[in-house]
């Protein structure tokens, strides 16, 4: 079964579904653009099945792909500061939102313990709701920056 947290192959790279949400009369995996962009491939990989990116928005770092299979729908809330999570299949960090606007949340990292190139997706979560996607980190300042779950709300 599909679900946000879970990992997939793009070419030689990959990353993280974010979130699984209604779309379009079925359901659609999220994550990063950027991924798909560096792997040159619209293609991939997640829990046995194949997808194809089915639509990327002009305005954010969002791609949309059909889940032709079974997945558990992610429910999805609007960052708020404080605590929270980021959450995949391979680990957990504890983290803070620090600041958010209506498209963006910025997170203040543990030290010593960043997320990877491969994390790049993973669901934020606070409260048991997904509320953005990791999208980039800042060795330097111990920060991300995640799309906020609204920007992915916009589009559904």
């Amino acid at each position: 079964m599909i679900q946000s947290g879970d990992q997939f192959i793009a070419g030689r790279s990959g990353g993280v579904v974010g979130a699984v949400v209604p779309w379009r009369g079925a359901f659609a995996g999220v994550a990063p653009a950027h991924i798909f962009h560096a792997a040159g491939t619209h293609s991939l990989r997640v829990g046995g099945l194949t997808s194809k990116v089915a639509y990327i928005p002009s305005d954010a770092d969002l791609a949309f792909f059909p889940i032709l299979g079974a997945c558990r729908q992610t429910l999805l809330a609007k960052p708020k500061l404080g605590e929270a999570e980021l959450v995949n299949s391979q680990r957990r960090l504890k983290c803070r939102i620090s600041d958010t606007s209506w498209s963006i949340a910025y997170v203040v990292l543990p030290l010593g313990n960043l997320p990877g190139p491969g994390d790049s997706g993973s669901p934020l979560v606070q409260d048991g709701h997904v509320v953005g996607l990791l999208l980039s980190v800042n060795m330097h300042t111990w920060k991300g920056i995640a799309i906020s779950a609204e920007m992915i709300m916009r589009e559904k």
